[in-house]
């Protein structure tokens, strides 16, 4: 892809060290071409530099700089800009209007609240929130809708803030107090040195630096002042970090300090969270580590909880409480490591590439059974091989084009152009792989000249539907062994079912991933070829389950009557219309149609 990162730095802040991290990723791993626009630039990168001034309080400095990038962006054939602040993403916004161009922001903090925000969103066709506060904020105080905001956690490079064991030693607790001077952030750091150098803390011996902070703007009295080693530092590392017994700040202080294996305290500027440890880290994140509450923009420091802690702390120096800092370590890398985020931000990119140049919702239909004659049972899940064949007669008729899966991937990461993407798009899907599919239906779909998506289970041995046999219910037979070859010469594309058609939600979490994992490999080791997507068993998912189908590898993953508005806002849980024996012209033009999935979810008020 081709990708801007568009930023108004005037100094150094998180935004550009996020950047710079993702940009590098981008280039060196993914290969993307990644351009870096800004007001200037302060930390280097492997991006093409360009500078501009994107933070400005002139108009007709503003139009101009629109101008600028509109043409840039069709001259380079941008397919996605990154904007990384509120500057970024208005000019981003303008620049891309009626462009091929998507854009995604990512927002690191609370939002000013405004009524052009709120009639206008001006932040792209996605947006990235580092934490699950920010998309709160952003849907409850703007009225954003929560499938375009997706939580991508912070990127915190694992070269850079590598665990180190450090050893304890019996001298005074030495403590890394890491932020601004001013704002929230200097509230907060003021409440800080106030308690730490107060009576409460006589009997212990401290000795604590300010980090990145201007003493001189501080409101402390002269005798804190004298006592304070405050410095900056060009850059912070994990050997920064790792001179400590306790950093106490918010943000991304907390990450890496955490993932150089460092004792850490969570304090930012909307909430005080105390000492970080494996049984709180995952709620430190939801406010990332204390700077963003939906309910809160000032920091109170509780004092009895802070004493608590600086003791805490105290003691894990002198080795007499253990705080296990490796899974910390290892918890935070699992979280915000490069392996984590920067395939979700890709994600990000493509989905918001997808929706900005086909923004309608388009049918993903589902079939079972496609038998000679009418099946007598309860379960109405097959089409006959005459209506299925008048089915596809109405699809050719009204200039339907099935696409598979892995077709629409190549859209979404921009590898086709969507010059050449169909006017009226249909996928056509089957579970199981029952052998009327592929002797009935697969005949039929190539004289029409369409193809379809197969969700196949990995066990070679099922030859039957097992698990919808009853006392008045048949089994169907479904091809097995090697004869499954012979999906290969049909009209289907093969897709994962799992293993043997288990309910996912009904496995525990480690299970369920093994049960997606194995089986996309096990088919992919059968048909050599790639299984970018998975059907739920019943129809059936959860959000978590939805995670663990992405953490799997799959691209989509698909449900029956559930999921997002459009394929790309929830491309893991894919609303599928069911079709039914009797379906008439009707009913075919009814769910086919561009305003079926939201009359269906009018219908049924979800």
């Amino acid at each position: 892809m081709n990708i801007v990162h568009l930023l108004s730095q005037n100094h150094l802040t998180g935004a550009e060290v996020y950047a710079k991290q993702l940009t590098d990723v981008q280039i060196r791993q993914q290969m993307h071409r990644v351009y870096q626009i800004s007001n200037g630039f302060f930390t280097p990168t492997l991006a093409e530099k360009i500078q501009l001034d994107v933070e400005t309080k002139s108009k007709i400095q503003f139009y101009k700089n629109v101008r600028w990038l509109r043409a840039f962006i069709l001259q380079n054939h941008i397919h996605v800009i990154h904007s990384h602040s509120r500057a970024a993403a208005k000019l981003a916004f303008y620049a891309t209007l009626r462009t091929g161009t998507a854009h995604v922001s990512s927002v690191h903090g609370q939002q000013h609240s405004s009524f052009s925000k709120k009639l206008m969103n001006q932040y792209g066709e996605m947006i990235i929130a580092v934490c699950q506060n920010v998309r709160t904020h952003l849907q409850r105080d703007f009225g954003y809708k929560s499938a375009r905001i997706k939580f991508v956690p912070n990127l915190i490079s694992e070269e850079k803030f590598a665990f180190t064991e450090t050893q304890q030693l019996k001298r005074p607790l030495k403590i890394a107090l890491v932020g601004r001077s001013t704002g929230p952030k200097g509230q907060r750091t003021e409440q800080v040195l106030k308690a730490l150098f107060s009576e409460s803390f006589k009997e212990i011996q401290l000795s604590v630096d300010l980090i990145g902070a201007d003493l001189a703007q501080l409101q402390l009295p002269d005798e804190i002042k004298s006592r304070l080693n405050a410095f900056d530092v060009p850059e912070i590392t994990g050997e920064t970090y790792r001179s400590y017994d306790l950093i106490i700040g918010s943000g991304r202080v907390c990450m890496e300090a955490l993932m150089t294996g460092r004792p850490t305290l969570a304090f930012g500027e909307a909430c005080y969270l105390g000492l970080i440890a494996p049984h709180n880290l995952e709620a430190a994140t939801e406010s990332n580590f204390g700077d963003i509450h939906p309910d809160s923009n000032t920091p109170i420091l509780n004092s009895s909880e802070f004493k608590l802690d600086i003791m805490a702390a105290f003691h894990i120096q002198r080795g007499e409480r253990s705080l296990d800092l490796k899974k910390l370590a290892d918890m935070t890398r699992s979280i915000y490591g490069t392996e984590h985020v920067v395939p979700q931000v890709q994600r990000v990119y493509e989905s918001a590439y997808f929706l900005k140049n086909h923004p309608s919702w388009f049918p993903v239909l589902m079939y079972h059974k496609v038998p000679e004659q009418e099946l007598q049972t309860q379960h109405k899940i097959f089409v006959t091989r005459d209506n299925f064949k008048k089915h596809l007669e109405y699809f050719k008729s009204k200039g339907f084009t099935a696409l598979t899966f892995s077709e629409l991937a190549l859209y979404r990461k921009g590898d086709i152009s969507f010059k050449s993407f169909p006017r009226k798009p249909l996928v056509l899907t089957f579970d199981d792989g029952y052998r009327d599919n592929l002797v009935n239906a697969s005949p039929l779909l190539k004289e029409f000249g369409f193809k379809a998506q197969l969700f196949l289970l990995a066990d070679k041995n099922i030859n039957h539907n097992s698990w919808d046999v009853g006392s008045n219910e048949p089994a169907h037979e479904i091809i097995s062994g090697s004869e499954r070859l012979a999906w290969k010469d049909s009209a289907f594309e093969i897709g994962s079912h799992g293993f043997s058609h288990q309910k996912l939600t009904s496995l525990n979490e480690a299970d369920a991933l093994k049960e997606l994992t194995e089986s996309k490999h096990a088919l992919e080791d059968e048909f050599k070829q790639q299984m970018n997507v998975f059907a739920f068993t019943y129809g059936i998912s959860t959000e978590n389950s939805r995670e663990l189908a992405r953490k799997a590898g799959y691209d989509y993953a698909v449900n029956t009557d559930s999921g997002g508005l459009l394929l790309e806002e929830d491309p893991y849980a894919i609303f599928r219309v069911n079709m039914f024996p009797n379906e008439s012209r009707w009913s075919l033009f009814k769910k086919t149609s561009s305003w079926y999935r939201r009359y269906y979810f009018f219908k049924r008020k979800k």
